[in-house]
């Protein structure tokens, strides 16, 4: 029962590793497909441990012992399946971790002239912003003084 399982998939193994080496994008995305597959026969197998299961209290002796075979071999399948899932994680994990060592390295290579100006850039946006805000609050104060003036509400 597993043995044919396993035959169609290591036939199609060899494509999949040649796969990899296409690039990180591609791998993370082959990674995730591998996890969704493997959900997939952790479902099957613990369903087929579950009907397994029912069988053993059966009274037929045969299906019984035929019945914890199967229940072993769908035990295994799981745990197999939970350290494959377990080291795709840790590939997507590193993956990440490298595009973000990736990224500091692009930063840090850059031209420092370059960053100065791209930060004062921002630094002079924000004091625009609060200045502009700023401004916007006084001319608000000051029409409504304006106003209330003109309804004859004077100072104080």
């Amino acid at each position: 029962m597993l043995g044919e399982d396993r035959c169609g998939d290591l036939e199609a193994l060899p494509d999949v590793i040649e796969v990899k080496a296409a690039g990180a994008g591609d791998l993370e995305h082959l990674l995730q497909e591998f996890t969704i597959e493997m959900r997939a026969q952790f479902d099957l197998f613990r369903r087929l441990r579950a009907g397994a299961e029912s069988l053993i209290d059966g009274a037929d002796e045969a299906l019984a012992k035929l019945a914890r075979a199967d229940i072993k071999a769908a035990t295994d399948a799981i745990a197999l399946i939970v350290r494959t899932l377990e080291k795709i994680d840790a590939l997507l994990r590193q993956l990440e971790r490298d595009r973000l060592d990736a990224e500091e390295r692009l930063l840090e290579a850059r031209d420092p002239e370059i960053l100065r100006g791209e930060v004062e850039a921002l630094i002079v946006a924000r004091v625009e912003a609060a200045v502009a805000e700023r401004l916007e609050s006084a001319v608000a104060a000051r029409l409504a003084e304006v106003a209330g003036l003109a309804e004859g509400r004077g100072p104080p």
